[in-house]
């Protein structure tokens, strides 16, 4: 096992010229799918839907079974089939070659296609889970069905933040608690400074998979926990390792997670509110037998996506503002500036962030500012704040 203990290094390490071309591609690369995703999103269903699949195949589960739950669950299965055979190409391209290209994947195609297929099946039960729940909402609420499904969308968001540090990542990551040392010793004594309990401090063996970055605070209640990659510690000195932790603590005390869940909540809300107008308006027109037309799933997911693509913008600006305050906190936490500035470098440099995007792509679709923002922020913050 590689040692927790990070190497030395020099504080204001600069960016490797090398790698901006290299970073300005990659992203490149990674938006352009990341919009071809967006826009499968729409596509599929709608062209599923105007084509008659949707009905077919509901008539085909009809045939199968006359519960109404059970063929809720053929369609969504078939149908989903379908969807992801559509996708699977664009996911091994983003996921495993790109990854390979730019040099950032250690993992074979055989280990991508593993871990690939864990979380299809975790995504794929909790989709027919949730949808199931609604098209049973549906049938027994027709008035209020988006109310209560809404409702149960955001507990069970809820109890999945809890979930991941304890059950999901471990799916896919191993984790160990960090050996006894000076690290351990000066993060527990940070999140004891600003009163925050942590069940444990773990390093996370990113590097088996990819020489990425990264590091988090996790989970809520008894499940929260301090989370740092094994690469970030091999690349970062203790004092960079301390202010990166700082940012990520400062989400917890400013509670940012959970002033993200609000507004993820208000977009639960606002979709399902959207998804029962727009199906009470286009059922004569698509054909549909009720609102609860298992056949009009395409619609519903079509609608979802749409309000979320409207809203995406929006939400993150409110993340990137949540990351540069929590940048101030830790500045004014540590009094680490260069430490700061050096660590925002090396993570950019792992992680092949383009650190000076463009203005437009950067409001539409990053949920962290630049590394050049958060850099020129640090460097005109000042060392007298901290008292203030």
């Amino acid at each position: 096992m590689t040692s927790p203990e990070p190497t030395d290094s020099p504080k204001n390490q600069s960016a490797d010229a090398t790698s901006l071309p290299n970073a300005s591609r990659y992203q490149r690369v990674k938006l352009t799918m990341s919009i071809i995703s967006m826009a499968l999103n729409v596509v599929i269903p709608l062209v599923f839907l105007l084509a008659g699949g949707s009905e077919a195949i509901r008539n085909l589960a009809e045939g199968w079974s006359s519960n109404s739950a059970l063929i809720v669950v053929l369609f969504l299965l078939v149908t989903g089939a379908g969807f992801q055979l559509i996708e699977f190409p664009f996911e091994v391209y983003s996921g495993f070659i790109v990854e390979k290209q730019f040099g950032l994947s250690k993992v074979s195609i055989g280990r991508w296609l593993y871990d690939w297929f864990k979380g299809t099946l975790l995504q794929s039960v909790l989709l027919v889970v949730l949808l199931s729940g609604m098209y049973w909402l549906l049938r027994s609420q027709p008035e209020l069905w988006w109310l209560w499904a809404a409702i149960g969308a955001t507990i069970l968001v809820i109890i999945l933040m809890a979930l991941v540090p304890v059950l999901l990542l471990p799916l896919f990551y191993k984790f160990q608690p960090i050996p006894e040392g000076e690290l351990k010793d000066r993060l527990f004594a940070l999140a004891d400074q600003i009163g925050t309990h942590v069940q444990g401090i773990y390093v996370w063996h990113l590097g088996d998979k990819t020489s990425k970055a990264n590091a988090a605070v996790t989970g809520w209640g008894r499940t929260r926990r301090i989370i740092i990659s094994d690469t970030l510690i091999e690349s970062n000195s203790i004092e960079e390792i301390e202010v990166v932790m700082a940012h990520e603590l400062g989400h917890h005390v400013r509670w940012d997670v959970w002033k993200m869940l609000a507004v993820s909540t208000a977009l639960i809300f606002i979709s399902f509110f959207v998804i029962d107008l727009a199906l009470a308006a286009w059922i004569d027109s698509l054909g549909l037998r009720g609102i609860d037309d298992i056949a009009g799933l395409p619609l519903v997911l079509i609608v979802g996506a749409g309000v979320s693509l409207v809203a995406l913008p929006i939400s993150n600006w409110l993340s990137r503002k949540a990351e540069t305050d929590a940048d101030l906190y830790a500045l004014n936490l540590t009094g680490m500036r260069d430490e700061f500035i050096s660590a925002m470098n090396k993570l950019g440099d792992q992680n092949l962030s383009q650190k000076n995007p463009n203005a437009i792509v950067e409001f539409l679709f990053h949920s962290h500012p630049s590394i050049q923002h958060r850099i020129d922020r640090a460097n005109a913050w000042s060392p007298a704040s901290r008292n203030k």
